[in-house]
């Protein structure tokens, strides 16, 4: 039995079986991810472990080599390099697309925990990272103001990361040109020298006074008590007083001691004055238009705030319009290629009707594209969007021929307007058929072919052209002929 022949006999069940994908991609239009670009894992590794004052040569023997020996283990890797310079070692892993590197990253990170015993004791922090086209800041700003905002970091901490920070979608927020205050202990030289300090020593005593720990519960009469050790440092003047040997000398004699701002080895600026960057991440999977507009309006709230008062806020990039600009171009471009389409299928039909009833095939194939779409985890990003837009002159094809000749059949023999459209079906439902899976066939090996840094993306484009002409196809071999 024909897909026709069924269609005529159960048409119930095939006009439910449309309703119900139609349905599902309408639903699924609202849920799918907005994106510039697709999220495409580059299939790249960083691992960066800062050593501050070291020498490029101790990192490489220390740090680089041993982390180098055991990252060379792990499989499909395709380059490795490494760097080692006086503020730590980085070490970066290429493997082949297509490799899963969300594991590959925690493969990485466990192989250099495993050897953590024997790096420099005084390591405290191993990054592995991975990139992704969608880390790019959602929104990016720039803060000015002609006050002094170098000591501003908590308040800026507090009124506009923090805000930010708790809203729906957003990973994280960075704050750069202005760090957190920081006890600077710069030593003197020559009084070093005459006291006879030995450095490595001092370095060692500072770390063991200034700590706290938990020393563990002390029953005393079915009372509980919690013993907590504490010997940070509570003020300037404390480092100040501390004794550092048996003579009595103390740590500001030696040294001068602050409370001050961090050292910056970068700046921000705007119209060429010293400025504040602030760049807003989503997290993966999260719509980008949706988290760009809820952090703009968190923006402008803050802004109107007392403490932010003479502080001005310039929005430098904000991805979120940019797509929504972008879509909407390609919708329009779309709309109107549908449109000149119904003029030239009317042209050539001259039949209001059977022009209405191909017209139909556009939207219920783009609608049930965007449903599988959502399943198989894809985005709806500019290329998905142009594959759409590609697919859209195309998708009426399948029906014009069927209806043609369906209209031929039904002149041959007016009274048997089904036995018309299942003969009419027939005589050209094979090379139907046969055009549309040669037209899917060319972008076929894009979606199931190796990957690369091409294909990955075309996949976007490929998979949105085949789904529609394949659903164009099942709606003239059955909606049309009903």
């Amino acid at each position: 039995m024909s897909p026709a022949q069924f269609a005529l006999r159960r048409p119930v069940t095939i006009i439910m079986i449309f309703v119900s994908m139609i349905a599902v991609g309408l639903v699924a239009s609202r849920l799918l991810p907005l994106e510039y670009f697709p999220a495409v894992d580059v299939p790249f590794i960083g691992i960066e472990i800062p050593y501050q004052g070291s020498t490029p040569e101790e990192v490489e023997r220390e740090i680089t080599r041993p982390v180098e020996e055991v990252i060379a283990t792990l499989a499909g890797i395709k380059r490795l390099e490494s760097k080692s310079s006086s503020t730590g070692a980085t070490i970066e892993v290429n493997f082949d697309w297509g490799e899963d590197v969300a594991v590959k990253a925690v493969e990485a990170r466990e192989r250099v925990e495993a050897i953590r015993d024997s790096l420099p004791p005084d390591v405290r922090r191993i990054n592995v990272f991975k990139f992704n086209f969608t880390d790019q800041p959602v929104l990016r700003m720039r803060i000015s103001s002609e006050r002094d905002l170098s000591g501003a970091y908590d308040m800026l901490m507090r009124t506009l990361i923090r805000p930010l920070e708790r809203i729906p979608g957003v990973a994280r927020v960075q704050l750069e040109g202005i760090e957190p205050r920081e006890i600077r202990i710069e030593l003197i030289a020559d009084r070093v020298v005459s006291h006879g300090i030995d450095l490595i020593d001092l370095q060692r005593f500072l770390q063991q006074v200034n700590f706290s720990d938990s020393a563990g519960l002390i029953r005393d009469s079915g009372t509980r008590y919690r013993v907590s050790p504490r010997g940070e440092f509570r003020s300037v003047e404390e480092i100040e007083d501390l004794v550092i040997n048996t003579e009595g000398l103390r740590l500001g004699d030696i040294a001068d001691i602050r409370y001050d701002n961090k050292k910056r080895t970068y700046a921000r600026h705007l119209d060429r004055k010293y400025a504040i960057g602030v760049s807003v991440f989503k997290e993966n999977g999260a719509n980008l238009v949706d988290v760009g507009q809820r952090a703009v309006e968190e923006v402008d709230r803050i802004g109107n705030s007392s403490e932010m008062q003479g502080i001005n806020l310039f929005f430098l990039d904000n991805q979120s319009e940019g797509v929504t600009e972008s879509l909407s171009e390609l919708l329009k471009a779309g709309l109107i290629g549908a449109l000149l389409s119904l003029i030239v299928l009317y042209f050539f039909l001259g039949h209001v009707q059977t022009t209405l009833m191909v017209s139909l095939a556009v939207p219920v194939a783009i609608t049930i594209t965007l449903g599988v779409m959502y399943f198989l985890g894809l985005s709806l990003n500019i290329l998905s969007m142009m594959g759409l837009m590609l697919a859209v002159g195309m998708l009426v094809d399948n029906s014009v021929v069927v209806s043609e000749s369906i209209h031929r059949e039904h002149e041959k023999t007016p009274g048997d307007p089904e036995g018309a459209a299942v003969r009419g079906v027939r005589a050209v439902g094979l090379a139907v058929a046969a055009g549309t899976l040669t037209s899917a066939a060319v972008f076929l090996p894009i979606v199931f072919g190796e990957q690369d840094d091409i294909s990955i993306f075309l996949t976007h484009v490929a998979t949105a052209i085949v789904v529609s002409l394949t659903v164009s196809l099942f709606i003239s071999q059955t909606i049309i002929p009903l």
